[in-house]
């Protein structure tokens, strides 16, 4: 049995040569470390035309097996040379919808989509749970959570939590000493700015 598996903003590495990567071949492995085996080549369209600077990409193949197999891209050029593969992701089976996407995310916090398109995820997954719970299960138009085809205000607030919990992890909030005599306070961690801009939203507010 095959299943749809989409790959989200791979970067392939520069080049100084004039020569532009023409295609990505993906590849599946049964662990992180492979074996890996070919399952599509697809045609990078268009062509990146500075190769010193290219576009990240993202790719869907039908013909992933069934499981939570490991997934990588290795680019080529016309010649058929080929660059280092990208850092493995697994396809976890019936993940929590988010409402932005891992390449936002990365280019806000300037990070390395593809050594750290787990850490990204994680965060975004986070702060899109902590939306579901402050709407509800529905909102006040009557669209059910998670959202499928989330609004505006929705995606936003995602991305501005996510850089949060990212940021959390690099500097907890609290208390951050620095020898005997120098104590240095990180940002308080709050929910309000975010529910207060997910008010519009809400098709209930509980008991007061």
């Amino acid at each position: 049995m095959t299943q749809v598996v989409s790959l989200d903003s791979f970067r392939p590495s520069p080049r100084y040569d004039g020569l532009p990567w023409t295609e990505a071949r993906i590849e599946e492995g049964t662990t992180s470390s492979g074996p890996w085996s070919l399952i599509e080549t697809i045609a990078l369209t268009p062509v990146d035309a500075d190769p010193t600077n290219p576009a990240s990409r993202s790719f869907t193949t039908q013909n992933a097996s069934d499981g939570e197999l490991w997934y990588r891209v290795v680019f080529a050029d016309a010649d058929g040379d080929i660059g280092q593969p990208t850092y493995p992701i697994q396809n976890t089976l019936n993940p929590r919808p988010v409402y932005a996407s891992v390449s936002e995310l990365a280019k806000i916090l300037r990070a390395n989509v593809s050594t750290q398109h787990a850490e990204l995820l994680r965060a975004l997954e986070a702060a899109a749970s902590e939306i579901d719970s402050e709407i509800g299960t529905a909102d006040i138009y009557g669209s059910a959570l998670p959202y499928t085809n989330p609004p505006a205000l929705v995606s936003t607030v995602n991305l501005d939590r996510a850089v949060e919990h990212w940021k959390q992890t690099k500097s907890p909030y609290g208390i951050v000493g620095f020898g005997d005599d120098v104590v240095m306070y990180t940002s308080k961690d709050t929910w309000d700015r975010h529910a207060l801009k997910l008010s519009p939203l809400k098709g209930s507010w509980g008991l007061a």
